[in-house]
């Protein structure tokens, strides 16, 4: 009884066909899809690789900064020319690149990477299969278990495909999760099957992400082309179901695992297969001219790396001294982080409270906003509003026929919120115990409610609350002027 052909013997069948620069032509040709799909990917986010002034570099270790668009061409020149040599210096080129500045980290630089040594070397396949396997898998796990992606995420996404997102939705966002994971676990347990799936998978993605539908980030369209390509091929030359060797054991143990540290915060998100999931750190940074969230694209055609280190670090290379910075977590075991840049430039943790009160001379910071609870509130009717386009939601006003109790507890996504309009709606004194801390709120609307001088305890609670409409409300002047008293006298 023959044993089935081991991973090795996948470039050994066309061994026997014509070679081109020691590599049988068709693995050469797939070669040079790899290589055109990267430096399609290099050329498409030309300014990454160049020395600029904005947004900041943000170097592993303080080096001058140097061109390397030009350089990470020559390399891939060199891949055609001495192919396992040339990947060696291409690799090792991209390393040292993202040693220049961590922008770069981006999964399809690594990921062109990878698909080319799956055309060089013999053991290229298996690793590639596992490394494939585990970006499918992680990619749909992390959507499933993510709950922006089943928000904003994918209300976003299938707006795009010009049909209800009312009656698509949900069957969207669990499809493609779904989807991606049986891809992956094809690719372990049958990894042949999984042929077809990648390439209809991948070149799906790129007629989504085309003009045509959702018009989005241009830079991975050529990974996804190529993934269809050599991902088809690997699994196609994926003979055995089972590791061969102890090596790939452990390989395909270790590819298969690690994705999972991204929740520990071990892992960063962009070799985790984190994809479109949209559960990441984010950071707002607040000046005295006002605030911004920290974001990407423009003229890189990429977006942000958002890692909690990276967020930090770009904080301080583009900050003033006195300027604050708000680290959001979804990650809730690892919390969020406030802090103050020093003057030497060093990162100053604050607490909550000294992070958003301010003074004459102290920044008053702003913290990062939720989306999926804008996505939410939006939905259900509230009224979101802002001072300027793209700014901090200031003031929600709630129509009467939409007011539910639990949007109230939901306002804790809004942590800049300083008004609350609830007129007219059925708001009684318990719903108001749902209403979450609110630094900055000074304004709340309780006209026209059936709310009670009881409500005064609740609303005491509020550190910053000054202004309580309550005409035509059970709540008497007596009980408003107790609540005024019982303000600070600096408010």
């Amino acid at each position: 009884m023959t044993t089935p052909a081991q991973p090795e013997s996948a470039g050994a069948t066309c061994e026997s066909s014509p070679m081109v620069l020691g590599l049988p032509r068709v693995r050469y040709g797939l070669l040079v899809v790899a290589v055109v799909a990267q430096a399609a990917t290099v050329l498409i986010t030309w300014p990454l690789w160049q020395v600029r002034e904005t947004p900041v570099h943000m170097p592993l270790v303080d080096l001058p900064q140097i061109p390397f668009g030009g350089w990470m061409l020559a390399t891939l020149v060199l891949v055609l020319i001495r192919p396992r040599l040339g990947l060696a210096v291409h690799a090792a080129s991209l390393l040292l690149a993202f040693v220049f500045d961590q922008y770069r980290t981006q999964p399809q630089f690594i990921a062109n990477a990878v698909l080319m040594l799956a055309t060089v070397e013999n053991v290229g396949v298996v690793i590639v299969r596992w490394f494939l396997a585990s970006l499918w898998l992680w990619a749909g796990t992390h959507k499933l278990i993510s709950p922006d992606w089943f928000s904003f995420g994918s209300w976003n996404m299938v707006q795009s495909l010009h049909v209800d997102p009312e009656d698509f939705q949900m069957l969207f966002a669990y499809g493609v999760a779904l989807g991606e994971m049986t891809v992956g676990l094809l690719a372990i347990f049958r990894p042949r099957w999984a042929t077809v799936p990648c390439v209809l998978m991948h070149v799906g993605i790129v007629i989504f992400l085309s003009p045509l539908f959702y018009d989005h980030n241009e830079s991975v369209i050529p990974w996804n082309l190529a993934t269809a390509v050599i991902g088809g091929w690997v699994m196609f030359h994926s003979y055995s179901v089972r590791p061969q060797f102890r090596w790939e054991w452990i390989t395909a143990a270790v590819l298969l695992v690690y994705p999972a540290g991204f929740y520990l915060g071990w892992v960063d998100h962009g070799i985790a297969s984190v994809l479109y999931s949209n559960h990441l750190p984010e950071g707002m940074i607040t000046t005295r001219d006002g605030a911004d969230k920290i974001s990407g694209w423009g003229d890189l055609h990429v977006p942000f790396p958002n890692e909690r280190r990276l967020l930090t670090l770009y904080f301080q290379r583009s900050s003033q001294p006195g300027d604050k910075l708000h680290l959001s977590e979804p990650r809730p075991w690892l919390g969020d982080r406030y802090y103050v840049l020093g003057a030497d430039g060093e990162l100053v943790p604050q607490t909550r409270e000294q992070f958003v009160n301010g003074s004459e001379t102290d920044v008053f910071g702003m913290e990062v906003e939720s989306r999926r609870i804008r996505f939410l509130l939006a939905r259900a009717g509230v009224k979101l509003l802002r001072r300027e386009k793209g700014g901090v939601i200031y003031a929600v006003e709630i129509p009467p026929n939409r007011y539910r109790p639990d949007l109230l507890e939901m306002l804790a996504g809004l942590p800049n919120l300083e008004q609350i309009n609830l007129t007219g709606c059925e708001v009684t004194d318990d719903d108001l115990k749902r209403l979450p801390l609110l630094p900055k709120l000074v304004g709340i609307g309780l006209s026209d409610t059936p709310v009670t001088n009881d409500a005064i305890e609740t609303l005491l609670k509020q550190p910053r609350l000054m202004v309580i409409e309550y005409q035509q409300s059970n709540m008497t002047l007596d009980a408003i002027l107790e609540f005024e008293k019982q303000r600070p006298v600096d408010e």
